[in-house]
Order: structure tokens, then sequence, then C-alpha cells
């Protein structure tokens, strides 16, 4: 450590000057590498936010499917498998959202307004009077929008993975998610730009993308929008998804009195690839040939035969749901005060489990563990040098047991 340190004091501005070169040299490379994000394709629309692009399927006849795609991802393009399952029976369209794809990449906001303002927009100068929308994960936010605004032009409602509730959104609080997403940035915007990357953290473009179509959402008023909206609607959600839990799906399902809901087996993404597609595909043609003929649709048909998604397993207790952040925080930082490693496990082997926000029970964590180095009067028994290794053990195998768990539960 001694030789390091002397070697640092010695070559500093050398080390120095070598890393801002790199970093010049970076700017420079990435700045000539670019990329080509001007209009020119014949499936693009100018809206008062630049222009949008959208993907098709299928043929331009009767009332089409639209889909609102994720975030981060790549834009509408990232449906192609499951549209070409959809597209057998009818027109299927998928926009590049706002800030992705091959669309405009900077606007006023990314919130959901916006995108459902340019979906209505794309309908308009498609002509289309009126469809069937579809959102997995972040657009579900994005359809449930369309529907609250512009109900007549809406047929039907697809909820595929989708975000919703403001309870189902990480430690459930407004307040603390978007304080996350401004780390988030600082991470993933910030960062990048004081390290020579040379396009390995990927185009600056993306990545404030990504943060900011976080950032600028508000799932607050999703819950009113659920409760009051009239169409018919089918909820399918993946039974171990990570991301939005299934139980969020069957509050939704609760809410709406007109709703079907498929819980299947899989995870979050099911709509662009992952395990279950084909058999969401499935339950998603079933649900538009009974809304074409306005049959009810009303039901609750489990797949994993799951009575109460808020079970860890069949018939247990209601352990998941939300939790007030800051009783987990509490709960965390007082266990982590006399066993910090147990208390990092079973954080986030909980987690895992998606009993609560694992990211709030670390802040905890680092709360207690921090404030014991640098803020206790009398310093504290000295560990083994080995304790961040054991910490970073223990953080992995509370994940690891955490997800197998959530799998075979």
């Amino acid at each position: 450590m001694g030789r390091l340190r002397d070697f640092w004091r010695k070559h500093w501005r050398r080390i120095l000057a070598v890393y801002l070169l790199l970093l010049i040299a970076s700017q420079a490379f990435l700045a000539w590498k670019g990329e080509d994000l001007k209009e020119g394709s014949e499936l693009q629309i100018k809206w008062k936010e630049g222009f949008l692009a959208y993907h098709e399927w299928g043929e331009r006849e009767g009332i089409p499917l639209i889909l609102s795609h994720g975030s981060p991802g790549g834009g509408g393009g990232d449906f192609e498998e499951f549209a070409q399952l959809l597209a057998k029976q009818r027109w299927v369209i998928a926009p590049d959202r706002t800030g992705f794809g091959r669309s405009a990449k900077k606007a006023s906001d990314l919130s959901f307004v916006t995108d459902a303002r340019a979906t209505l927009q794309l309908m308009d100068e498609l002509g289309i009077e009126q469809a069937d929308v579809m959102g997995w994960s972040y657009g579900g936010g994005v359809v449930l929008e369309i529907a609250a605004r512009e109900p007549e032009r809406v047929r039907s409602v697809g909820l595929l993975g989708a975000i919703g509730i403001q309870e189902g959104e990480g430690s459930g609080s407004y307040v603390v998610e978007h304080l996350k997403y401004e780390l988030l940035r600082v991470i993933m915007v910030w960062l990048p730009e004081a390290i020579p990357h040379f396009g390995f953290a990927g185009p600056d473009w993306f990545r404030r993308s990504f943060v900011n179509d976080f950032a600028d959402a508000d799932q607050r008023p999703l819950r009113n929008i659920i409760s009051k909206i009239k169409k018919p609607v089918l909820i399918v959600h993946g039974k171990d998804d990570p991301l939005v839990p299934a139980w969020v799906a069957e509050e939704h399902h609760n809410l709406i009195s007109n709703s079907q809901l498929e819980i299947i087996e899989g995870s979050h993404f099911f709509p662009v690839g992952g395990q279950g597609m084909e058999k969401a595909a499935g339950k998603v043609e079933e649900f538009l040939r009974a809304v074409a003929v306005n049959e009810n649709i009303s039901s609750a048909n489990y797949e994993t035969r799951r009575k109460k998604m808020k079970a860890i397993w069949t018939g247990g207790p209601e352990l998941r749901g939300w939790k007030p952040w800051w009783l987990v925080m509490a709960l965390s930082a007082g266990a982590a005060w006399f066993q910090p490693r147990l208390t990092l496990f079973f954080v986030m082997l909980g987690g895992g489990l998606l009993l609560w926000d694992s990211l709030v029970g670390i802040a905890g964590f680092l709360l207690v563990l921090l404030g014991k180095k640098f803020l206790a009067k009398e310093p504290e028994k000295p560990r083994s040098k080995w304790f961040p290794c054991y910490l970073f053990f223990d953080f992995v195998a509370g994940s690891i047991v955490g997800a197998f768990l959530l799998a075979v539960l």
C-alpha cells in the first residue's frame, strides 16, 4: 500500500495528463462516430415534439392493435416476435416512444402524457378512428393515459407486465423513487461523461432518455385512471416478475370491474421474446376476439392456480404488497447495528422474494455502517480486512437465494 502511495505522489501529474488525453480522445471519437438521428424513414410522422417513428405488421385493415413499449429498450421493434404472432389476424402498430428508437431524442418531457399525445397524433395521421391499445411495462402508463384522454378512440386496453398504481413502484413512494432516479442520472448520465469509455457506456441520448423517462413519469394519478376505466381490459402478468410484482396486476384487476386477469408462467419480458410469449399472444388473441363480438370478458384466470399473488406460496399469508419505505429503512438500520452481515443477507433475500424494496433496505444498512465508522464517539473494534468481501458475499448470496425461491415457490 505504501509503494502505491509513493508511486502516486511521484507520478500523479503524468497519470492525470494521460487520463485527460484519453477523455478528450473518447469525446472526440464519440463526436466523430455520431449516430444518424434524422428523419427519413417512410414510417415516421411529424408532430410538435419533432418526429415519431413506428413499426407495423400485418395488413392495414380493421381495428388495429397499438403496442407501447417499455423502458429502456430499442423502441417498438422490440415487439417483433410478439407482433408477428398477432399480425396473422390483424394490423399491429408499435411506435418508438419519444426518446427511443428512430423517434426524436429531445422533447419537453418524456412523460406518459407526451407519449399518449404522440400516439394519438399517429392515429390521426394514419386515419385510425379507434384502436385496441396495449402497453408493456412502462408502456402501461401510456395506454392508460390514452384511454383517459380520448376514451371514444379506444376499444379495449391491455396491460402486459405493466406498471400502474404508485404503490407498485419500488418503495411505493413518489419522492423516494424520484430520488433514486436522480442518483441514477449521476451514475448513468454524468459519470460516463467523466470516463473515457469510447462508446462502451452506450449513446448519450439513450442513457438520458432512459433516466428522463422515469424521472418525468408520475404514477400517482394512475390509480384514479384505472379505477374509472370503462373499456374492457386484459391484464397479463408473469408470475415471477421481479420488476413489477404480480400482486400489482392483481390489484389492477380488483380495481377494474370489466377486466380479465391472466397470470402466466414467466417473468417480465414475455412480450419481447421471454418465457410465456406464445401463451400471452394466445391470451391477447382470445381477448380481442371476445371484444370484437362484445362478449363479457370479466374473469380471473390464474394459469398458476395461485389465489393470492401477495402470498409467497400457495395458501400462505399475504406478506407482499406496499410497505412504508421509512419502516423498511428503520428496521434495516436497527438490525445492521447488531448484525450487519446477517442484515444485508436478509435485506437481499426479502428483496428477491418481493417482500420489500431492497434498495431502501440497503440505504438503512449503509446509514448505520457509515455512521458507526465516521460519527461514533468511540472507535469501533477493528474488523477483519476481509469484511468488505464478506459483505459482498452476503449481498450476492441473499440475491441468489431470493431469486431462486421466487422461481420455485
